[in-house]
């Protein structure tokens, strides 16, 4: 979570004091404060409440987009009018894009399958803590294929053809990384050096993510 947004939503652009938005949120001030100090991570619903607060998106909070708007994000789902497979769960093991795999459907609308293709766009469940400061375990993200990753980008990677995983993609002019986001220190990144094989396969580039149910 982007805690730096979250004190700007709130002073800046809500003139809201932590008391008062704790208040709005029914907890406690210390619990509000520990998720602007990023001592503590908001769940799922507690996101979403934020969001709703601000008026703003899940993702914008995380960090995961840089616009404010809610169009695109969470709350057009709502009235959404097209979807998009969702393949299964993104952890250790090849994801697979045959149909007996499709686990459910995330809503979309006809506008975002037109811009980026039907055939690009593939939702994978989250698991694990990995990347919990910009994706949350039970989430679904939506990734596309057709497209190059710049550094800082989330993407869906394939490791060594058999561990799929989340990371933020970074690249150095030695080596290209793919790094962890999460509040467990314990987690490392991988890393293939440009002069040596590189045993990766970018599955696609992140869009967005939901809560809601598949």
């Amino acid at each position: 979570m982007d805690t730096k947004r979250l004190k700007t939503l709130r002073k800046i652009n809500h003139h809201m004091t932590q008391s008062e938005v704790a208040k709005q949120l029914g907890i406690a001030l210390t619990t509000y404060a520990s998720y602007e100090q990023g001592y503590r991570q908001p769940d799922p619903d507690m996101l979403t409440r934020l969001a709703n607060l601000f008026n703003t998106s899940v993702d914008y909070i995380l960090g995961n987009s840089d616009s404010k708007n809610i169009n695109g994000n969470q709350q057009d789902l709502v009235i959404a009018d097209d979807y998009i497979k969702v393949y299964g769960e993104i952890h250790a093991g090849a994801v697979s894009w045959a149909e007996q795999n499709i686990i459910g459907k995330v809503p979309t609308t006809k506008e975002q399958v037109m811009r980026y293709g039907r055939k690009n766009l593939f939702g994978l469940k989250i698991v694990g803590e990995s990347m919990n400061r910009r994706l949350l375990p039970g989430y679904t993200a939506v990734f596309c294929k057709d497209q190059r990753p710049e550094p800082g980008d989330i993407v869906a990677v394939l490791i060594d053809h058999e561990d799929a995983t989340v990371k933020v993609y970074q690249e150095t002019s030695l080596a290209v990384m793919f790094a962890p986001a999460s509040y467990d220190p314990t987690f490392k990144p991988y890393v293939f050096r440009k002069d040596e094989p590189q045993d990766f396969e970018i599955l696609g580039v992140y869009l967005f993510s939901t809560d809601q149910d598949i």
